[in-house]
């Protein structure tokens, strides 16, 4: 079964680390949607060469690989999550 090929030492050392990447992953979110606001303001007002070239990069690329890594720690974090309650059920039974 799936809980047999993913033996936890420490189920609660395991499910924190999970709680841990979901929390990230959403404060990298908020942290970077109020960068790209004050980005997009700062470029409103300020017409610099270098730093028009600095918003569109980050709107592009930064903004885009940003929610690629969330999205890969909430997807494992999800995982995390189902790894430990299967882990759980199956040592309630007795299967271990």
């Amino acid at each position: 079964t799936m809980a047999d090929n993913s033996m936890m030492g420490n189920v609660s050392q395991v499910e924190q680390y999970g709680k841990s990447l979901n929390q990230v992953q959403q404060q990298m979110r908020e942290i970077f949607k109020k960068l790209q606001q004050q980005t997009n303001s700062i470029g409103n007002i300020w017409k610099d060469d270098r730093f028009k070239n600095f918003e569109q990069e980050f709107n592009q690329t930064i903004v885009k690989n940003v929610n690629e890594v969330t999205a890969k720690m909430e997807l494992m974090s999800n995982y995390v999550k189902k790894m430990v309650e299967i882990h759980r059920q199956a040592q309630s039974q007795k299967i271990f």
